[in-house]
């Protein structure tokens, strides 16, 4: 009796403590976000866009610490990773700017773990979640590196490397249902289609005008301050410059990226539009957008990821059943980029003018050759790392280390080998290459098709950043870094966690049937 008159006040008074646990984490959160803005509005030289950004970051963070809508959460972090980040920093030349993304993200995950501890709840660790574990050891070890350079840099070079890594814990416990695969891919197609649109415009502009759009464009595409010698732009046969798009990313190509990563979720849109009866025309229209955006968006990396992700995603997602209707499904989507990719470039230079598809591997041995090279001997001499932060966007802030802007980082391969040692490499290495060997192998079993076709296109793209480690340096900047966390935890629930539940399901039904014919 006393049991039963205490539960209603446990429940009572438990309640309270959850809601003020929430409370105190989202004005904790809110002040550090003030202090922040604070900094962005005094140092940051542009007070209007910084303005809008303080908004954004106090209150926006003080809802991320308070919220139990935590999808809802992550679909704004990833809008605005893929629309507003790169944009506001270029738009406003602050650096400063970049941590806008991590104090959004980290409120959301101290918000969750003041929950989680309220609440009596208890963690586990997620499947492949010790391939994430080591990589965080490996790169946090390398504060004991001699060859670091301050305690500050050291610091952002951690940051470029752990900054991401939450979203591998918030999908795998999040993204769980077919609902919310279909509102990832289509999040992905819209952002895409954003920086299709904006990569085209980009494309017909001239250097002078694109560096109107802020200190920061200015910097990269002229050539000035870090970028001196490295402006993204490039000559035509003529001698002309010419501009090398951005998309509402922060630099040249990665708005191509995001392009090419939407590939796979276009043909799964268009599968689930003609079952569902949904607009085809509206999604050719998108499949054009992005695709011209991808082709003028002038990266090489951006091209051959493309065609990385289309084939992998074929791979994924072709049954016994389903293989003609994959086949051409893609077929579709090659011909809308060859009639894209004459429209597109009628009428004005590319930078590629000239070199066909059997070219470009060899366009990419003559720009990335040498790196390539330098793979064995950063291995053989920088086994241990040669200090955080000498590579990467850490690599400008100053207190560098020695080798910083020195060595070959423009590998992904030399990159975390040099900033994390080898163990550090071959675990993020490993760990990509494991995703891609589970979706190969069990993406194909999923019973629901249309949660079949959806993880294909989420999958697809990480074939897209493998292949791309071999030319440049990804997981520390956008897209490909959030990317890659976020599609880990997909893979690690529908893939690993999933199929297990489902087949401790059936054998609990199986024993409880062997039971009831007992009896």
């Amino acid at each position: 009796m006393s049991i039963t008159a205490l539960a209603p006040h446990s429940r009572r008074t438990r309640r309270p403590s959850v809601a003020a646990a929430q409370i105190a984490c989202a004005i904790a959160v809110a002040a550090v976000a003030a202090a922040l803005t604070w900094l962005l509005v005094t140092h940051g030289g542009h007070n209007f866009l910084l303005g809008i950004a303080a908004v954004i970051v106090v209150g926006g963070c003080a809802w991320f610490a308070a919220t139990s809508r935590v999808r809802l959460a992550l679909l704004v972090i990833m809008v605005y990773l893929g629309a507003l980040d790169g944009y506001l920093k270029l738009s406003t030349g602050s650096s400063l700017v970049t941590f806008v993304r991590d104090v959004l993200l980290w409120s959301l995950v101290v918000g969750e773990l003041v929950r989680a501890i309220v609440n009596g709840k208890r963690l586990s660790l997620p499947p492949l979640g010790l391939w994430v574990v080591w990589f965080v050891v490996f790169v946090l070890i390398q504060l004991c590196n001699p060859q670091d350079g301050s305690l500050l840099h050291s610091f952002a070079g951690i940051r470029q490397h752990l900054e991401f890594v939450p979203l591998f814990f918030l999908t795998y416990a999040y993204v769980r249902s077919t609902q919310a695969l279909r509102v990832f891919v289509v999040a992905l197609t819209l952002l895409a289609v954003a920086n299709g649109v904006v990569n085209l415009v980009q494309f017909r502009e001239t250097p002078q005008q694109l560096a109107s759009w802020g200190p920061g464009y200015a910097e990269r595409v002229l050539g000035g301050g870090q970028f001196q010698y490295a402006g993204r732009a490039f000559y035509d046969t003529s001698g002309h410059t010419h501009t090398r798009p951005f998309g509402l990313m922060s630099d040249a190509g990665s708005g191509g990226l995001v392009d090419a990563f939407a590939l796979g979720g276009i043909v799964a849109l268009a599968y689930m539009g003609r079952r569902r009866g949904g607009s085809l025309a509206l999604i050719a229209a998108g499949a054009i957008i992005v695709t011209a955006g991808l082709v003028s968006s002038q990266g090489r990396a951006a091209v051959i990821c493309g065609v990385v992700v289309v084939l992998t995603y074929g791979a994924l997602s072709a049954t016994a059943r389903g293989r003609w209707a994959t086949l051409a499904g893609i077929s579709g989507l090659a011909l809308v980029a060859y009639l894209a990719t004459g429209d597109v470039l009628n009428g004005a230079q590319s930078r590629y003018a000239g070199v066909n598809a059997s070219q470009i591997v060899q366009t990419t041995q003559t720009a990335r050759g040498y790196s390539i090279k330098e793979i064995p001997k950063t291995l053989a001499h920088h086994p241990f790392g040669a200090g955080l932060g000498v590579g990467g966007p850490a690599e400008g802030q100053s207190g560098a280390p020695a080798l910083a802007g020195v060595a070959d980082a423009e590998t992904e391969y030399s990159f975390l080998t040099l900033e994390a040692g080898i163990p550090g490499m071959v675990v993020l290495v490993g760990f990509t290459a494991t995703l891609i060997g589970i979706g190969l192998w069990r993406c194909r079993r999923e019973p629901d098709p249309e949660a079949r076709v959806l993880l294909a296109a989420i999958i697809a793209p990480i074939g897209g950043i493998f292949v791309l480690y071999w030319a440049s340096a990804l997981t520390a900047t956008t897209p490909a870094g959030p990317y890659l966390w976020s599609a880990g935890g997909i893979v690690a629930y529908w893939l690993v966690k999933r199929p297990a539940e489902l087949r401790d399901a059936m054998r609990a039904n199986s024993g409880e049937a062997l039971l009831v014919g007992a009896r």
